[in-house]
Order: structure tokens, then sequence, then C-alpha cells
């Protein structure tokens, strides 16, 4: 693995890269928030069509990563088309969020279940009745919003009702644009693959209707390594 760039004062190893993470202070209101992705060089977030996991896109170090960047957080956060797009598990120790606003996640994942009361659905009142009754035999089901889930409110209760300080996001696209929408990404590990998908209809690592011009998300680059070939970044908010 090379070093091509650290502004933390720090070079890292394979061994030692994503171990230990330093983040500033979560502010009082949410946890900080950092964002996993990994995609090819174009930035689709699959190898395979509409609703494929990411099997296949990062090697053998970017799945390290990715565990180590887990080990880093308090919980982790991902969105409705993330989960159904494979069996999504994570330690058990680990709280875990899915944010879904009709409740069309598959009621037996393993996501749902190996966690009995680590996990919570954040919800609108457009999930029925019956569904959330079911749904609360493992999991917290928290109302934030009427049609769309409020996701200022859905932080603001990870960190003052679950003591939530540091937060992982990892995705899909559309979760990532509602979050840079609302201001509630601050730091970025993005892999790059060298590889080339291609095709518009693909899901990319941010999704959504895009922002306007002056409300363009600008992000400062901390750190880049490689191996291999892929490229591992780290930007912060600025």
């Amino acid at each position: 693995m090379r070093c091509l760039l650290d502004l933390t004062g720090e070079q890292h190893s394979l061994d030692t890269l994503y171990q230990n993470l330093r983040f500033p202070p979560s502010p009082a209101e949410r946890p900080y928030v950092f964002l996993n992705m990994v995609s090819t060089l174009d930035g689709k977030i699959t190898l395979g069509e509409v609703g494929d996991t990411a099997s296949g896109l990062g090697g053998p170090v970017d799945q390290m990563l990715m565990k180590r960047l887990q080990n880093n957080a308090q919980a982790v956060i991902i969105g409705a088309s993330t989960m159904r797009a494979g069996h999504v598990t994570y330690p058990p120790s680990l709280l875990r969020a899915v944010v879904t606003s009709r409740g069309n996640i598959p009621t037996d994942a393993r996501f749902l279940t190996e966690a009995p009361g680590n996990t919570v659905v954040f919800t609108t009142e457009q999930m029925p009745e019956s569904l959330r009754k079911a749904l609360q035999e493992n999991a917290h089901v928290v109302v934030c919003g009427r049609e769309r889930v409020n996701l200022s409110h859905a932080l603001r209760f990870l960190r003052q009702q679950m003591g939530i300080e540091r937060l992982l996001c990892e995705g899909g696209g559309a979760l990532n644009f509602e979050m840079f929408a609302e201001g509630l990404i601050d730091e970025w590990f993005l892999t790059l693959a060298p590889k080339v998908k291609g095709g518009s209809h693909i899901p990319t690592t941010v999704e959504g209707q895009g922002l306007p011009r002056e409300r363009v998300v600008l992000m400062q680059l901390v750190s880049v390594y490689e191996h291999e070939g892929e490229l591992y970044l780290r930007y912060r908010r600025r």
C-alpha cells in the first residue's frame, strides 16, 4: 500500500489504515456522520443491474477497510434499497438503522432479526399500522415525518435517545443525497475501483434530484492511499 497524501500527519500501512480513526467531537444535536462507499471510476455502485449489491466491485482490501470503518462507528444507517439488495449484516453489538418511507423492506431480513432491540426503523405516517406492529417485534420503529423521513429528526433521536456519537452511513445513493442535502455528512470515505461500468440507469454514489449550483457541497481531501490500482480516499466537509 502506498500513501499518496495524508493531511492528518500520519502515514499508514495496510495493517493500520482506518484502524483507529480520530474524528472531531460530535455536535450536540446529532452524531458525527461519516459515509463509506465503493464505486467504479464512473461512479457506479454495482457491477450488475439496478437492485443488485456491490458484490465484486471492491477488492479484498476494500472489504477489510469497510469492516474497520464499521469498528469505528457506534451505529450504522442505510436506506431501504440497500437493505433490499442483499443480506446486509453487521456485528450484533453495532446498532443498525434503516430509512424507509412506507416500509418496503423484508421483515424477515437478518438486518432486523439478528440483533433484537439493537435495530431502529425510521419511517413515516405512510407505513401501515399492521407493518409497524410487526416490525416492533425486533426493532424500535420511529415515525419521523408524514411522507418523507426527516433525517435531522432521525439523527437527533440517535444522538439524544440512543447516545450515538459516531454514525456510519452506507448508502445507497438516494439516502446519500438526502443526507448531503440536509448537511448531515461530515466525512466521506470513498474507494475508487479501477473499473468502468457505464449505463445511465445504473445507480451512482449520490442520486436524488441534485443540488442547485449555490448549494453544492464542498469537500476537502484528507488522505489518499493506493493498493493494486484501488484508491482509498478520505474527504471532510469544508
